[in-house]
């Protein structure tokens, strides 16, 4: 019977919350932050700290695009035979 009320109690406690959660939700009430804390909002020139990832991206694929060429400029003159590798150490190179 004792844990009966309990239950009862703890499930009228969890329903008032829920129908408090329901009612912000829903009728938009005051929300606890109203904005973001790590990043204020800027509508005008870009603000300094905040990365812009499009820009980022671009860097990136640009950096990635460069290093692509080297690459196969290297791998070019290497098929080329005007670079030749020679291993003079042969005997000293533990083959475990």
């Amino acid at each position: 019977m004792r844990q009966s009320k309990y239950l009862n109690m703890i499930l009228t406690v969890n329903a008032f919350l829920l129908a408090g959660l329901l009612w912000t939700q829903v009728v938009g009430g005051p929300s606890f932050v109203p904005e973001a804390m790590a990043q204020k909002r800027s509508f005008g020139p870009q603000v300094p700290n905040v990365p812009n990832a499009g820009q980022q991206r671009a860097d990136i694929a640009k950096s990635i695009q460069k290093l692509n060429e080297s690459v196969q400029a290297m791998k070019r003159l290497l098929e080329s035979g005007r670079i030749q590798v020679q291993v003079t150490n042969l005997d000293e190179i533990p083959t475990n």
